[in-house]
């Protein structure tokens, strides 16, 4: 008898860690949070509109996070080129056809993040005109095969947003002094770069909406506000820099970017992250959405702390920004009334769901352990570990993420108890 015992016993514990073994290959279904009711997609594409400082980086960990989960393939960094994209495409629709004719075992799933800046600032320049295009050609040619094609847009209410950009890239560039080496047009110091962010903010309009058009000066941002004259050895102001016609946002670009809200298919304001984000998993397929807030930077942004010059400066600064923000607010509480109860139920699950894991604060719990890495390919290679490429990946190598953001050397996908070091991807372990 106690023989029986102790065999069903055991057949109990072998099916059991044989039912969860499947259950984590099966990408991760079992992980499931209680708030979440999507599942993956078996065909997919989404584009993410990330503008600085409204919360892009939490987004692009919670991107990489699908990746290492076995779920999504996250294959372009956010400066991507002309080339990469075109290639991207041609991929992603030879797996989706391959998979609706039935001759690929799974269909593609690619996240993709729009900004610039680096090392391409192509994908923000054309946007409007050739990106947002391209991806609705997709959703027409694929969507009717069971493609679940979607973008998506954050903004952020332009007194933290301009405040976050100045303490994170400006307030530095005005502290600091200038040095023998540093007599050119962006010396350091408030001579070029202005002193207080008053100063600063009254020569830069419109930062959010220009950046989501992308054709308005962007890198206008990032640079001093003034001229200065470096030829008697010392940095002297002699004037406030012209911004050329073209950075001006007209009425035009207004509709522009009404247009490009509208037809969204999810977006939100930063002071709505975890409804934006709950959202994203709804329309997307999303299924791994515990994240701490990254990035956030230092100094003051709360309106009743702040000087007065402040405030007033940057809402003279900001019109455009200010309507275009109000327009992804009222959009995003329609989303919410139209999702219904169950997604206010779940929505404060979500937000209840609070977790301290380490040094840091996670919304949604505590995240689930990832099945793979990101580690150093020169390392992999040298120790004999394969590559990991999922099957519904379009390229073996997981596409740019194979030159990660951040580390400079090629990286590989790999099981995550291999003994490397994780240089990519393992933010939200």
């Amino acid at each position: 008898m106690r023989r029986n015992k102790k065999s069903r016993c055991f057949c109990f514990i072998s099916v059991l860690f044989l039912c969860l073994t499947c259950c984590t290959k099966a990408e991760n279904f079992a992980l499931k949070s209680p708030y979440i009711k999507s599942e993956l997609p078996q065909c997919a594409f989404h584009v993410y509109r990330h503008l600085s400082k409204t919360g892009g980086t939490t987004m692009r960990f919670i991107f990489e996070k699908q990746t290492v989960m076995g779920e999504w393939e996250f294959p372009l960094i956010y400066g991507f080129k002309s080339e990469e994209w075109a290639g991207l495409l041609t991929r992603w629709k030879l797996a989706a056809e391959d998979w609706s004719k039935g001759t690929r075992e799974s269909g593609p799933r690619v996240l993709v993040e729009v900004r610039g800046n680096w090392p391409s600032n192509w994908p923000a320049e054309n946007f409007v005109e050739k990106v947002v295009p391209d991806v609705l050609r997709l959703k027409s040619e694929f969507g009717p095969t069971g493609c679940q094609i979607t973008t998506s847009i954050l903004m952020r209410e332009p007194l933290p947003q301009y405040l976050s950009f100045y303490h994170y890239y400006i307030a530095k560039k005005q502290t600091s002094e200038a040095g023998p080496n540093d007599r050119g047009p962006e010396a350091p110091g408030a001579q070029a770069w202005g002193s207080g962010a008053a100063e600063w903010a009254e020569h830069v309009r419109d930062m959010q909406v220009r950046e989501l058009l992308g054709t308005k000066c962007t890198s206008q941002m990032r640079q001093p506000p003034f001229q200065v004259d470096v030829s008697g050895g010392a940095v002297t102001r002699v004037g406030v820099k012209q911004v050329p016609k073209q950075c001006e946002v007209t009425a035009k670009d207004v509709s522009t970017a009404r247009a490009l809200v509208r037809g969204a298919d999810v977006v939100g304001v930063t002071e709505n992250f975890a409804e934006f984000l709950l959202m994203l998993s709804d329309k997307v397929g999303l299924v791994h959405c515990q994240h701490a807030v990254s990035n956030t930077g230092h100094g003051e942004r709360r309106r009743e702390a702040l000087a007065e010059d402040v405030v007033q400066t940057i809402h003279k600064s900001t019109p455009w920004d200010q309507e275009i923000h109000r327009l992804v607010s009222e959009v995003q509480q329609q989303q919410i009334r139209d999702a219904g109860q169950d997604f206010a139920r779940r929505l404060q699950l979500f937000k209840n769901s609070q977790v301290k894991f380490g040094s840091r604060a996670f919304v949604g719990g505590k995240p689930p352990p990832s099945l793979y890495k990101w580690v150093d390919e020169a390392e992999a290679l040298q120790a004999g570990i394969e590559r990991v490429s999922p099957s519904f990946f379009t390229e073996p190598k997981g596409g740019g993420q194979a030159i990660a953001y951040i580390y400079f050397k090629p990286v590989m996908l790999v099981p995550h108890n291999s003994a490397l070091r994780c240089v990519k991807g393992c933010t939200f372990e």
